[in-house]
């Protein structure tokens, strides 16, 4: 058999038959650096023949890329020279067909006892794919790198290594942002140096569904980072590998943070609300009580027993029976005047869809019967003609914890009332010409305190605004909503809505 170029002893040696057969083309030089032999894999991945490489004498820029001709010029300089006796490198090389390939190459040289260079034996392959692949690889991932770092929620790419083995690959500044890693800390590190323990049962759950799956999967959680507690919506997508690629976990977390610990606040601030509500309520009933026990005490129980001591002497015959009778019956109407009127204070409007115009009526006449201060009531610009019962007697117990207050502090002589609807909200405000107050004065009671529960109960605003001799003025602003006629309070409507759902 005739090999070109080939040492007689390689020829005729088994060795050369496995060459032949391995993916390794194979290019041997004399020790002037020409060509003498060139395996049939070699004339393959240069796309020509044995014979016409060794026949025409080598010129690198043939067989190599342009861009490489330096640094293999170099390599071989290196070899020919004597200042190495073996080396490898990767360059590029052209095919006869000038095709671009990426070759690995691994150079060896003889030498004989005097050190003279006998012959260069080079071996090479072709990697084109591998490096191809790599290229592309490391493109995707500079993409990746790019969409990463453009989006403003935090991203992280896991390597899943095996079943609950996870490794981080890459994250992006908003996840050093948020949560305080610094990529060197992160990027190739296991999943449990980067996650709290708290939470890594749950991460491993959801990764493993997600993988399972094949689907996105999305939750709630709650770790604790360099940067503080943090608390995310997190959706975990899970990418198949390519090509014995492994597979891996894009994560995405939108930082809910903020907004859980306003929720918190705005939950601890409600709660503290609803304790003051309660606690005013609470500290109401007492002091209805209290006063019901001192109108009892103060004024009926000492009328009654001084009807009792009146009726005992005429009895013993002591005293003029028909005039004292009659002081009897004179202190009896009178009391029995006392309860009715106490028994009204107490008492509220009936529930239901009730004419508000009729009530606060029937409210300023007892008013002036007992005061003898005049009271002008204002409807205006009203398109309701009923009102719900709650919304009823929330204004019903503030005009009348008001002119309470008027009757004892006020010492006025005209009140106004007015009622006026505007932008889906009823205004209620009442107004008297009294002495007034100081607002920054520390005020004895909870009066006031109750009138303002009552209204922010019904989501309403409550202000107050009085000073020394100008008077004192209550004004309330309750959202709406009208419905055949009726007036609702919008809270009450929203309220039986979401109990409703």
């Amino acid at each position: 058999m005739n090999h070109p170029g080939i040492p007689e002893i390689l020829a005729q040696s088994q060795l050369y038959y496995h060459l032949e057969n391995t993916s390794f083309g194979m290019l041997l030089w004399d020790d002037q650096q020409k060509l003498v032999f060139c395996s049939k894999k070699a004339a393959e991945l240069f796309e020509c023949t044995p014979e016409s490489l060794i026949a025409n004498d080598f010129n690198l820029s043939d067989l190599v890329y342009a861009e490489d001709i330096d640094r293999v010029s170099s390599l071989i300089a290196d070899l020919s020279s004597g200042r190495a006796i073996q080396n490898s490198m990767v360059n590029r090389n052209v095919t006869k067909k000038g095709k671009i390939i990426y070759c690995q190459w691994y150079n060896s040289v003889l030498k004989n006892e005097l050190g003279k260079i006998i012959n260069i034996l080079s071996f090479f392959h072709d990697i084109t794919t591998e490096i191809e692949t790599r290229m592309a690889l490391e493109k995707s991932q500079q993409k990746l790198s790019v969409a990463l770092n453009s989006a403003i929620d935090p991203m992280w790419l896991i390597r899943v290594e095996g079943p609950d083995v996870y490794r981080f690959e890459e994250i992006n500044v908003a996840f050093t942002k948020v949560t305080g890693w610094q990529p060197e800390q992160v990027i190739e590190k296991p999943m449990e140096k980067i996650i709290p323990p708290t939470s890594q049962d749950l991460v491993r759950e959801k990764y493993k569904a997600a993988l399972e799956t094949e689907q996105i999967v999305d939750y709630i959680e709650e770790s604790e980072h360099p940067s503080g507690n943090k608390y995310a919506q997190i959706r975990v997508i899970p990418i198949k590998g390519q090509n014995g690629e492994p597979w891996r976990i894009l994560g995405i977390a939108n930082d809910l943070t903020d907004q859980i610990y306003l929720r918190k606040k705005l939950e601890y601030e409600q709660e503290i609300k609803r304790r003051q509500i309660t606690s005013a309520a609470i500290k109401g009933q007492e002091g209805e009580r209290a006063k019901v026990s001192r109108e009892l005490h103060d004024n009926v129980n000492q009328v009654l027993t001084t009807i009792k001591l009146s009726i005992e002497l005429c009895m013993d015959g002591k005293v003029d029976q028909r005039e004292t009778l009659r002081k009897c019956v004179q202190y009896l109407g009178e009391t029995i005047n006392d309860i009715r009127n106490l028994s009204k204070q107490l008492s509220a409007p009936s529930l239901g869809k009730t004419n508000l115009e009729e009530t606060l009526n029937d409210l300023v006449n007892s008013f002036f019967q007992l005061t003898s201060i005049e009271v002008k009531i204002k409807f205006l610009a009203t398109t309701f003609k009923e009102m719900d019962g709650e919304l009823h007697l929330a204004l019903y117990r503030v005009a009348q914890e008001q002119f309470t207050n008027i009757y004892k502090y006020a010492q006025a002589t005209m009140v106004e009332v007015v009622i006026q609807e505007k932008s889906s909200h009823l205004h209620f405000s009442i107004r008297d010409n009294g002495k007034g107050f100081n607002l920054k004065e520390k005020r004895r009671g909870i009066g006031i305190t109750n009138m303002q529960s009552r209204v922010e109960t019904l989501n309403g605003h409550f202000e107050i605004r009085s000073s020394l001799g100008n008077g004192t003025e209550i004004n309330i602003s309750i959202p709406i909503i009208i419905e055949e006629k009726v007036c609702y309070a919008e809270q009450t409507i929203l309220g039986f809505d979401n109990e409703i759902i």
